[in-house]
């Protein structure tokens, strides 16, 4: 495989994902979405949590400080706040860290097994 095409690769890669987190930031704040962010407590009348001032400099300030709230909230928070779609996609989220810790560790394993057996078998 060639190291240049890797490389572009995960450039790319991060760089979309860079911009798909910064527009979802984005539009998570703006009044104009709350219908499509917020769908539960707009169905039921409650308060919205946008910033007060729509001319707020904060409100075009991308964030990912929710996503770290979305990890440490419990399932019946979310399935209470947001639904059962929003509880699906963290499931998933969650599901997707945990797999790339355990497939990270099984690499580290593997790989210091084949080296060590490649050592022991060349000498």
């Amino acid at each position: 495989m060639n190291t240049n095409s890797l490389l572009a690769s995960a450039a790319i890669n991060i760089g979309l994902a860079f911009v798909t987190l910064s527009l979802v930031s984005l539009l998570k704040k703006q009044p104009s979405t709350a219908s499509i962010y917020y769908t539960r407590p707009f169905s039921h009348h409650h308060q919205i949590p946008l910033q007060s001032p729509s001319t707020s400099l904060h409100r075009f300030l991308p964030s990912v400080g929710w996503v770290f709230r979305a990890f440490r909230a419990t399932e019946a928070e979310i399935l209470n706040a947001h639904g059962v779609d929003a509880l699906v996609i963290i499931r998933l989220f969650k599901f997707g860290s945990v797999s790339l810790r355990l497939f990270h560790m099984h690499f580290i394993f593997f790989h210091s097994y084949l080296f060590l057996v490649d050592v022991i078998l060349v000498t």
